[in-house]
Parts: C-alpha cells; structure tokens; sequence
C-alpha cells in the first residue's frame, strides 16, 4: 500500500509527566475534550525532525534539542513518526500557549482518564512500557 501522507508526533516530558493539549476547544459544542500529542502533518520537502521542530514552535513557541525517534507506525493510509523530547524548566517557564488551545501535564494513570486522539492513544496502547521507561529516566 503506498502512504498518502506522513505526521510527526512528539512525546514531550517533563518531570515524570506527560504535555498534552487541545486545539481550538468549543466549549458550546458540548463534546469531550480531546487531547493530542504536538505535532502534524509534514510539508514538501520538508523532513520528519523539521516537521516536528516546525510544530513545536508554531504551538508553544519555544525550540528544544535532543529529539529523538522512538518508532514508525502504520496509520490508516498515512505512518506517523513518533519522537520524543524531554522539556526543561527553561522550555516550560517560557511555553506560550495560542488563543483557544489548552496544554496540560499528566502522569500515565491520569491518561486512563482522558479522551485521547485516535493516534496518540494508538501510541500509549501500543507502546506504555517505553513511556514509562522514558518517564522514570
């Protein structure tokens, strides 16, 4: 099957917990709150860690070094490189949040809770016990 489209996704962690956020939330709309891993779809010519860096700034205006790729999964017609990154104090004093988006910080049994994003819970189903080891390093 040939993949039509490609995303970058980033596990971002910060003192054993986990930043999650929501995109343009209406309040009107009655529906749970969905929440998602920072990232998005990858423009032309433009690389899976650009993508990533490219988003990061875009949602929170800061830039952090040492991301890493964690794996590739298949997702419907498109794979979805998922990274990680691991926050300072520097990076979360200085998070600016964009006008109806929410980003929080949860520890692994608080994700129990939420209602998650099809690909971001495809990914802590999947693959909990490499969030946990990230978390505990």
């Amino acid at each position: 099957m040939i993949r039509k489209s490609s995303e970058s996704l980033i596990l971002l962690t910060y003192k054993e917990k986990i930043l999650l956020m929501i995109r343009n939330y209406d309040l009107t709309a009655r529906l749970k709150k969905t929440w998602h891993m920072i990232g998005g779809k990858k423009e032309n010519n433009e690389s899976f860690e650009k993508t990533i860096a490219r988003c990061i700034k875009e949602e929170m205006n800061i830039e952090i070094s040492n991301v890493k790729l964690l794996l590739i999964s298949p997702f419907g017609d498109k794979d979805i490189h998922f990274y990680h990154g691991k926050l300072t104090d520097n990076n979360v004093n200085c998070i600016e949040r964009a006008e109806g988006q929410e980003l929080q910080f949860f520890n692994l049994k608080e994700l129990d809770k939420l209602q998650l994003a099809a690909s971001t819970n495809l990914f802590f189903t999947q693959h909990r016990d490499t969030v946990e080891e990230l978390l505990a390093n």
